[in-house]
């Protein structure tokens, strides 16, 4: 609503005074969307390097997609340039990992495609 206001007019403090009559609209707050927030989740202290690893893709960043994956209890970064974000990209980067570091006890994602393929065995 702000942005559709702000795209034809603007005055100094628009945005609150469109919040201010959005509260006092009972119409508005009837329809509005439920934001019920997710639950956070709080985990727990890993006990020993390389027991959770949090993975996930960034990018693209200049051209180039980036698996990200960090160490939960050291903050330890490794960072890979992947050429797709698919399955089979993702594993090659996890076996050199695993290779170098060894298995951890957990691996925590956010269930993309490519972490939830289950014909796919490492």
């Amino acid at each position: 609503m702000k942005a559709l206001a702000r795209s034809y007019v603007w005055w100094p403090n628009i945005d609150a005074e469109i919040e201010l009559i959005v509260k006092k609209c009972i119409p508005c707050q009837q329809n509005r969307n439920d934001h019920s927030e997710a639950p956070v989740h709080h985990w727990e202290s890993a006990k020993r390097p390389w027991s959770r690893l949090h993975i996930d893709f960034a990018g693209p960043f200049q051209g180039k997609t980036f698996l990200l994956v960090v160490d939960s209890y050291s903050k330890w970064l490794e960072v890979a340039v992947v050429s797709s974000t698919s399955t089979a990209a993702t594993i090659k980067v996890l076996r050199q990992l695993f290779a170098t570091h060894g298995l951890p006890d957990q691996l925590v994602s956010d269930n993309g495609t490519q972490q939830s393929n289950s014909s796919t065995t490492i």
